[in-house]
């Protein structure tokens, strides 16, 4: 893996930056807090993300909604490029997206997709795809704080980090995961002990429910005999019930054939009531036809209807014509009228055009009164002949009202003259039915009289119906209660027989758990001795030959950064001790130079011995040291020259403000930060 570009944008205290990275031992130079270790920072995020632990706080800068990180590198003679994004929420500051593309390929998906792509890229193992990036932590980029942290963590921690970074962990989690086996097996062994325990309880019960059931088997013949003896009573009682049932149901035969009886006779009561009202109205109209006498002679009455017609036709034809004489004077009047007021208004003769005089005038207009008084007495002579017509008139129609209603009433009299023998004959129809009526009443009566005297006769066997069946019931639940308590004795019997099944099965599950016990207790002290002693075994081989290659490593580098003459080497807690004039130094003790040079050998050795025993992982071509001289001697920082050249890889980035490192690269990024916000004043032209 080499690192090609990064690009930043509201990134700690960058607002938009780029930085290209040369092959080769590249120095990032600038004063402290200039914004050198954020980009180491950023080239981490970028990635595997936000860190287990880490917030996104701690890499978006301050006040900005939004953040991206994009990194450009070569993996594998891949070119990849990784982008990923914060964005700023009401509560927190989360990853907002993340993609990678590789070769021209881009794949955007969840953040732990990409990290998974990116590990698959950088063959790492795929289990710390949820896990602290420690093996890029320990090949890679360590800073140096956090390398002296792990020498002075408890010996426990150190291993467990060591175990995981070396990938043998899974010894430790197999000797836990025995345990907790061991501890299941124990567990299930003693609830296994209790199920064995009981098996000669168990017999001892089955003996006993054995016994139970012999004695009340020995009860099921007594009570079927007894069933059976109450069974026949029941029956014989039965059909005496049935007999007398038979009889009370003659009876109620004989109370329904009185109830139709009675029926039929309110029937017969009703016609012969309707038919006397019958009587009562044909009477009543036989009278009405024989009381009804009219003097009067239809043919007369027909002539004078005919004649008065004929004078009404006349009159009105009279009357017309005077109304329209009448019209017409009044026609003639108006006209006059207007002829009246034209010469009055009149001044020239339309004919010669010459004026005319007064006197004409006035005599046209004497003429024309004298036409018009002559309209108005022949006015009235019409109106006093319009009135006697219409006096005459109006007497003609009430004269032909009366002859009509005469005649209507002719016509109704001859009607009820011609139903009166209907009446007559209708009426004798109606008196012999009443007689026959009268005969079927009588019948009835005599009927229902006696099929009275037939019920009472039977009414006595009701009592003893009642008896009988009283009897009947109780045989009924005496031979219910039989059967209960021979259900019950079989119940009894059959939870018996199943709790002799079921002691049964406990014992047979007693005896599978007894021979169970047996094996498990095998398998639990194999697993506790043999099995956990073998992975101690191995596991102790493994750490011992990786802490004798370690020392080994760990005491080069360790020379090469010391101006005295110490020993150095790795206890079997890996914990490293630093021997001077034949004494064991305290870590504690030594100067800051020293400190620091035990922590750079510790993590350059840390970083050899992993990239040797997980070779096929693609990092390391590239070293990140953050601070690597603090506390460093000059003597010290001369001797950084040749543990540079002695790294040999094809990319070292130094994070440093030593102005002397300068000369021990090949090339220098400078990074200055001015109100707050960093930027690069200079990196290498590569173009």
């Amino acid at each position: 893996m080499i690192f090609k570009k990064l690009k930043l944008k509201n990134i700690r205290s960058y607002r938009e930056e780029e930085v290209v990275f040369p092959e080769g031992a590249v120095l990032l130079a600038g004063d402290v807090g200039s914004g050198k270790t954020s980009i180491l920072l950023a080239i981490e995020y970028a990635l595997f993300g936000l860190q287990p632990g880490q917030r996104g706080s701690s890499l978006l800068s301050n006040g900005e909604e939004f953040g991206e990180v994009s990194l450009e590198l070569e993996i594998n003679g891949n070119k990849v490029l990784i982008e990923r994004g914060l964005k700023r929420s009401s509560k927190s500051i989360n990853q907002d997206f993340a993609a990678i593309t590789i070769n021209g390929s881009r794949f955007e998906s969840s953040v732990t997709e990409v990290k998974l792509k990116i590990l698959e890229l950088l063959n790492y193992p795929l289990d710390f795809v949820r896990k602290n990036n420690l093996v890029y932590r320990y090949t890679v980029y360590t800073p140096q704080e956090e390398m002296k942290e792990i020498i002075r963590e408890d010996i426990e921690t150190r291993l467990d980090v060591l175990r995981h970074v070396f990938g043998i962990d899974k010894y430790k989690r197999i000797q836990e995961n025995t345990a907790r086996i061991s501890s299941i097996i124990r567990d299930e062994s003693r609830v296994l002990q209790a199920e064995a325990a009981i098996i000669d309880s168990r017999k001892n019960d089955v003996d006993s429910s054995q016994k139970f059931l012999n004695m009340i088997q020995s009860k099921v013949s007594i009570k079927q005999d007894e069933i059976k003896e109450v069974k026949n009573e029941r029956l014989l009682k039965e059909k005496e019930v049935e007999e007398l049932h038979i009889k009370v149901s003659e009876r109620e035969n004989f109370k329904k054939e009185i109830e139709k009886l009675s029926l039929v006779l309110r029937n017969k009561q009703e016609q012969k009531s309707r038919f006397t009202k019958d009587l009562l109205e044909m009477d009543d109209l036989i009278n009405s036809s024989k009381s009804l006498a009219i003097n009067l002679d239809p043919k007369k009455i027909n002539d004078q209807i005919e004649n008065t017609l004929k004078n009404i036709i006349l009159l009105e034809k009279e009357h017309l014509e005077f109304n329209s004489n009448s019209n017409s004077l009044d026609i003639q009047k108006q006209s006059e009228l207007v002829k009246k007021t034209k010469i009055f208004q009149l001044q020239h003769c339309p004919t010669c055009l010459q004026d005319v005089p007064e006197a004409h005038k006035h005599n046209i207009m004497n003429e024309v009164e004298t036409k018009i008084n002559k309209f108005d007495k022949d006015k009235v002579v019409l109106l006093n002949q319009i009135q006697k017509i219409s006096a005459e008139l109006s007497n003609q129609k009430n004269i032909l009202k009366n002859l009509e209603n005469d005649r209507v009433a002719i016509q109704i009299n001859n009607a009820k003259q011609e139903n009166l023998n209907k009446y007559i004959t209708k009426k004798q129809e109606l008196e012999k039915l009443k007689d026959s009526f009268e005969k079927d009443i009588t019948f009835i009566n005599d009927q229902i009289d006696s099929q009275k005297k037939n019920a009472l006769d039977y009414s006595k066997y009701d009592n003893l119906l009642r008896i009988k069946r009283e009897e009947l019931i109780f045989l009924i639940n005496e031979e219910k209660r039989k059967e209960i308590e021979l259900a019950e004795i079989n119940k009894e019997i059959e939870m018996t027989i199943r709790e002799i099944s079921k002691y049964n099965s406990e014992i047979q599950r007693g005896q599978e758990s007894k021979n169970k016990l047996i094996k498990m207790l095998d398998i639990e002290g194999w697993l506790s001795n043999n099995f956990t002693n073998l992975t101690k075994f191995t596991e102790k081989n493994i750490l011992i030959a990786l802490r004798k290659e370690f020392t080994k490593i760990f005491n080069k580098w360790f020379s090469m950064l010391t101006t005295d003459s110490f020993e150095v080497y790795l206890d079997e807690n890996f914990s490293p001790v630093i021997v001077h004039n034949e004494f064991e130094l305290d870590y504690e003790f030594l100067s800051g130079g020293e400190r620091t040079a035990v922590a750079l050998a510790y993590r350059l050795a840390l970083n050899q011995l992993i990239n040797s025993v997980l070779s096929k992982i693609k990092t390391s071509d590239v070293v990140i040291l953050d601070e690597p001289t603090e506390g460093f001697s000059e003597a010290q920082l001369d001797k950084m020259r040749d543990m540079l050249r002695e790294l040999n890889v094809k990319q070292l980035l130094i994070v440093s403000h030593e102005t002397k490192m300068e000369g021990f690269v090949d090339h220098v990024i400078r990074f200055k930060k001015t109100n707050g916000v960093s930027e690069v004043i200079s990196q290498p032209d590569l173009h």
